[in-house]
């Protein structure tokens, strides 16, 4: 009986649109004192005599108008309660439904972006390009060995998901408390098998489990979709590759944690045989993209690790895309230090040669270099110089005999962190590619 008294005293949306059809039925009589129009039909004689009392005793032209707006009020007071319920129903984090039907009809549109790369550079780049489109592929190493996901790679053998995490909640729709979930981490008070795990590590590590196939791509998929992010996020493989260093002194360095704790000059970057199986849909990515970005990140443990898979190389240096390596602000102890910014492009130089299967040039996968022109703050340079950091100078002269273009601009962002800031560099790479666009018309 509850259920039934429940269903006709239109609770939760059908109450509004009892009061959506109360507003159409007033408008309709306003506009028939207006126009002094009889209905066709007439109803319950009670209603018509009760206009026609209103209609001998107020002139016609005030009633309707005061009919017509009880019935606009009752339709604009439905209208937002029952966007209200629809929305607390299907997309309770929007503040309105047009928002949520733009945000659906924005999906996969705008810019064909494929950025590649790991780390915080990777994902911080991705919250100011999640700006200007939806269209974004996050391509991400999975050579990760070291912490949270060095653990839950070497225990259930999966591909390590903190640099992936990392990238989806870069990308999520402004949720911010399930952002914030994602990024938990679990400090030194929690129970010993959660240290320092994060929450979003093993969520995915569950979705995996989950999938029975330690498909950390179909995990991934799932994850984008949870947190509705605005892009999607790709592991480069669904296999975790083993990196090693030969460095200049002769050293042979196993393990991409290790390799920074080497203290010495890098020479050369490999993958443990066999390498591992690129993604398909990597490669697809790649074919459609506009705009191809490498970095920024670590050079040799978020970038490098990406580029010595031969299909990756063949497919960027066959892509149309507008191709842009995004150089980092500061030098990092135990990979770069002291390159300028011409080295950093002459690692990436040494390790595509001859890692396609015909000769790449840099010219390929590079058409732009985008560096930071801005000096950092006194005090900042101070507290990274104490830790063996200094800005990456910037050599025209290099850069331009390697045929590179050169993009110097303001990346730094405000705080104590010498950082790009997102925006800016996500609006330096649009702005690259309306360059690039303009000229090709031209000589179309």
């Amino acid at each position: 009986m509850k259920r039934i008294l429940r269903k006709y005293t239109f609770p939760g949306l059908k109450r509004w649109l009892f009061f959506t059809i109360i507003g159409l039925v007033a408008i309709s009589f306003g506009l028939a004192l207006v126009f002094k129009a009889h209905p066709v039909t007439r109803i319950a004689q009670f209603i018509w005599a009760s206009l026609s009392f209103v209609a001998d005793h107020v002139p016609p032209t005030i009633s309707g108008i005061v009919a017509i707006s009880i019935g606009l009020s009752l339709l604009i007071f439905s209208f937002f309660k029952s966007n209200k319920q629809v929305l607390t129903l299907v997309a309770p984090d929007e503040s309105s439904l047009f928002e949520t039907l733009d945000r659906a009809h924005m999906e996969n549109k705008g810019l064909k972006i494929v950025a590649i790369g790991g780390g915080t550079g990777l994902s911080n780049m991705l919250r100011g390009l999640k700006s200007y489109t939806s269209n974004i592929t996050a391509v991400v190493t999975v050579a990760d060995d070291g912490g949270s996901s060095g653990r839950l790679r070497a225990s259930l053998d999966i591909v390590p998901p903190g640099d992936i995490r990392n990238c989806i909640a870069a990308l999520a729709y402004d949720d911010e408390v399930i952002t914030q979930l994602f990024q938990y981490r679990f400090d030194d008070e929690a129970p010993q098998d959660l240290q320092h795990h994060s929450f979003g590590n093993l969520f995915l590590t569950a979705l995996v489990e989950l999938g029975g196939s330690k498909n950390m791509a179909d995990a991934v998929t799932h994850a984008c979709k949870i947190l509705k992010a605005r892009g999607r996020v790709l592991p480069i493989s669904n296999e975790a590759m083993n990196l090693i260093a030969q460095m200049e002194d002769g050293r042979i360095i196993e393990g991409e944690s290790k390799i920074p704790k080497a203290n010495g000059s890098i020479k050369k970057l490999y993958c443990k045989e066999p390498i591992p199986e690129i993604l398909p849909s990597v490669l697809t990515a790649i074919a459609e993209a506009e705009i191809i970005i490498i970095g920024p990140g670590s050079l040799y443990t978020s970038i490098l690790p990406n580029l010595i898979f031969p299909k990756l190389i063949d497919a960027i240096s066959k892509s149309n895309a507008t191709k842009i390596y995004v150089c980092n602000v500061m030098t990092q102890p135990g990979e770069t230090s002291g390159y300028s910014v011409s080295d950093h492009v002459r690692a990436i130089e040494s390790h595509i040669q001859g890692t396609g299967s015909k000769k790449i040039q840099l010219t390929d996968v590079i058409d732009y270099v985008i560096v930071n022109n801005a000096m950092p703050f006194k005090k900042q340079l101070d507290k990274y110089k104490a830790d063996g950091q200094y800005p990456v100078e910037l050599d025209h002269t290099e850069l331009k005999n390697m045929g590179l273009k050169i993009f110097p601009t303001n990346l730094l962002q405000k705080g104590n962190l010498v950082r790009h800031n997102p925006n800016k560099l996500a609006r330096a790479v649009v702005d690259i590619f309306e360059k690039e666009s303009k000229r090709k018309k031209i000589f179309l």
